[in-house]
């Protein structure tokens, strides 16, 4: 058929994974087009959008206001919006603009809705992962799935190695997406199947690891948590004094002296209370108070 007219491409993101998907933009859009990038003021340690966008050619804003954001979507007039770790909600109005708008998320859709998807995948023991390219709809990460990418996971994953994974991922999925949508133009896509989970911007079990977790369960946190340069996994001690652990062998030691100290602890309560008991006449006392009392 005849080429299709060029297209106006508007990119909320940011961060790394966002980067990757404007160099796909940049090697797959036709001529002619245009591609405008909306991010937020502060940018990720590791990669500034702006230069990112400076060094393709392509136009960009930082905004964190909901009417600048409107404003300068609806004076570029998208073709096709793409959304990849934005981190605020876009606004219905502003979806409006464009006949189709996509998302791409770190992980297999419907698992692991919302935020930390690669916390999760690791903590709950997921064999595999990936990154979903899905319709956006009014709810987060409930759209119809265009393409998902797949990666097994392995024992020594932690969350920092998986996000640095899943970048490259990112980039092969917004390539088969984007190659449809320059091409013949998306598919309609399919519903999302299978156990579907959601979770919220907030750390998880505020970053503790409980005592009363397996062995496997501490292990897996502990991996999860791992991002430098943020805190990792801590426990709270008795005290309350709040100890970072990087494994599960230092988890181990300090339950033992945890237990060791609590044993002390009962065994000084026990002597205290047996010194300030009154001790009754041998022949008023019950059997079970003869037999408790040391001799």
């Amino acid at each position: 058929g005849p080429p299709r007219a060029p297209r106006r491409v508007l990119v909320f993101g940011w961060g790394a994974a966002a980067e990757r998907i404007l160099s796909e933009l940049a090697e797959l859009a036709p001529a002619g087009g245009a591609v405008l990038c909306i991010s937020h003021l502060s940018q990720a340690s590791d990669c500034d959008l702006r230069d990112v966008c400076a060094r393709l050619g392509f136009e960009s804003l930082l905004t964190d206001k909901d009417d600048e954001v409107a404003e300068a979507a609806a004076r570029f007039g998208p073709d096709l919006i793409v959304s990849a770790s934005y981190r605020k909600k876009i606004r219905s109005n502003v979806l409006e603009l464009a006949r189709e708008c996509i998302n791409f998320h770190p992980s297999l859709l419907p698992k692991h809705r919302g935020c930390w998807s690669g916390f999760w995948a690791i903590f709950e023991g997921d064999e595999e992962t990936g990154v979903t390219c899905h319709r956006m709809v009014e709810e987060f990460d409930k759209g119809r799935i265009l393409h998902q990418e797949r990666v097994p996971m392995g024992p020594e994953d932690t969350s920092v190695s998986l996000y640095k994974r899943l970048l490259p991922v990112t980039a092969t999925c917004a390539r088969r997406v984007l190659e449809m949508y320059f091409a013949a133009g998306l598919p309609e896509g399919d519903e999302q199947q299978g156990p579907a989970s959601y979770h919220y911007r907030k750390l998880p079990f505020d970053g503790l690891v409980q005592w009363e977790w397996s062995d496997d369960k501490v292990e897996r946190f502990i991996r999860a948590m791992h991002f430098p340069p943020f805190d990792g996994a801590a426990v709270l001690l008795p005290g309350g004094e709040r100890v970072l652990i990087d494994s599960l062998e230092h988890f181990r030691s300090l339950r033992q002296s945890v237990v060791a100290t609590a044993g002390v602890a009962a065994a000084a309560a026990t002597c205290t209370a047996a010194a300030t008991t009154p001790v009754a006449p041998p022949a008023l006392a019950s059997p079970a108070v003869s037999e408790g009392r040391s001799p």
